[in-house]
């Protein structure tokens, strides 16, 4: 939910793609304070928002998505190649500024879906006073292309692809309006094409996730989630629906790689100024495939505030680790946190507790990080609001 002033929009519409020899990225200096991750790279890839990660051709890439702020580079999509995360290096940039800028990888890994809730300004490619999502051809990772637009009235501000089929779930995250959710077909990705709009309980869902093999979803609608049967995509069915407990604004919603649990983030205030801790993660246990029941809760050991003023403290963007027991996330100006999800049953909060531990984090200097993610091996990725693109190592036991 975060917004960020633009500057002034780019006076000339431009569709290539800028070279990373031709950018010279900067990097934000590696300090900070944590423990059990260590800050280890930085790129200043812009103003960061979401991310995803892929190997193609053999190479590990992350697609890193940033906004233009008046400082530092423009937004757009940054391609970054992580085959060795101590030193990321920007293939290309794509300067396409959408914003928020929510990055989608298909099930077949040749097409980013970027997402827009605001209309594009001059800079933002094939959006030009559009609002929806673009798509964008990365067969060939250093030479992404835009292909095709879904215009969607009420906007992007998230989008989901389906793990194994090629379609696209579109979360507009309207509050005041009929809760929906439309499917999109990007069989054709240069002609994405709405197939339908089911009718979402409460909210339109601010965002949603499937599981591993699709055949079920959930949606974060601010004080509700709700469960889906989606084995037929095009027609999903409802399964079941929970409040949120103290929820503001259910942000986030994923499930666990073998589907028995479901994670949900309350991002409080939305993303504005909110004291230490923030808003919570919560613990859904899925019982009778369709029932979900709350086991436990978590928030930091952080009190009052982070980076030393008034900002955005909360729960963020997240991610699980493929085995299950390992959960990343951003918690804006308190940092990256690394957390221990093998026993979810039982409130905890910080290290006490028999449930949910925190393994490790880390507040970077000047930080502020949107979203914290995986990609093999024991490094966690975060996109930073004021820092761009961060490398940590996983130094915890555990």
């Amino acid at each position: 939910m975060r917004t960020i002033a633009s500057a002034l929009a780019v006076a000339t519409l431009v569709v290539g793609s800028i070279s990373s020899v031709a950018a010279g990225p900067s990097r934000a200096p590696l300090a900070g304070e944590g423990e059990g991750l260590k800050l280890v790279a930085n790129l200043d890839t812009g103003s960061g928002t979401d991310m995803e990660f892929a190997t193609i051709g053999g190479h590990d890439y992350g697609f890193v998505a940033s906004r233009t702020t008046g400082e530092g580079p423009v937004g757009g999509l940054n391609v970054v190649n992580v085959d060795n995360p101590l030193k990321p290096k920007l293939v290309t940039k794509l300067p396409c500024n959408l914003n928020q800028g929510d990055i989608q990888i298909s099930h077949d890994q040749e097409t980013v879906i970027m997402a827009a809730d605001s209309a594009g300004g001059p800079d933002s490619c094939l959006m030009l006073g559009k609002l929806g999502f673009m798509t964008i051809d990365i067969s060939n990772p250093a030479k992404p292309k835009p292909l095709g637009v879904a215009e969607i009235p009420r906007g992007s501000h998230n989008t989901t692809a389906h793990p194994k089929k090629p379609y696209v779930y579109n979360s507009d995250s309207d509050q005041a309006n009929r809760g929906e959710i439309q499917i999109w077909s990007i069989k054709n990705p240069a002609k994405p094409k709405l197939v339908n709009t089911i009718v979402n309980p409460t909210h339109s869902p601010h965002d949603l996730s499937f599981n591993k093999n699709g055949s079920m979803m959930v949606t974060a609608a601010r004080t509700a989630i709700h469960l889906y049967d989606t084995s037929d995509p095009e027609n999903p069915a409802l399964l079941g629906a929970t409040a949120c407990p103290g929820c503001y604004l259910a942000h986030d919603a994923k499930f666990t790689p073998d589907s028995a649990w479901v994670i949900a983030g309350d991002e409080a205030a939305g993303g504005g100024a909110y004291p230490c801790p923030g808003g919570a993660l919560y613990f859904y246990e899925i019982v009778g495939g369709r029932a979900l029941v709350l086991r436990g809760a978590y928030e930091p050991a952080v009190v009052g505030t982070a980076q030393g003023g008034v900002a955005s403290c909360t729960s963020h963007v997240f991610d699980i680790s493929d085995d299950g027991t390992k959960l990343a996330i951003s918690w804006y100006t308190a940092g990256t946190r690394y957390l221990d999800i093998s026993n979810m049953t039982g409130a905890t909060f910080g290290d006490q507790g028999t449930g949910v531990k925190e393994l490790g984090w880390f507040i970077p200097e000047g930080g502020d990080s949107w979203s914290s993610k995986f990609h093999k091996g024991s490094y966690i990725y975060s996109n930073d609001i004021a820092r761009g693109f961060d490398v940590y190592k996983i130094t915890a036991k555990g």
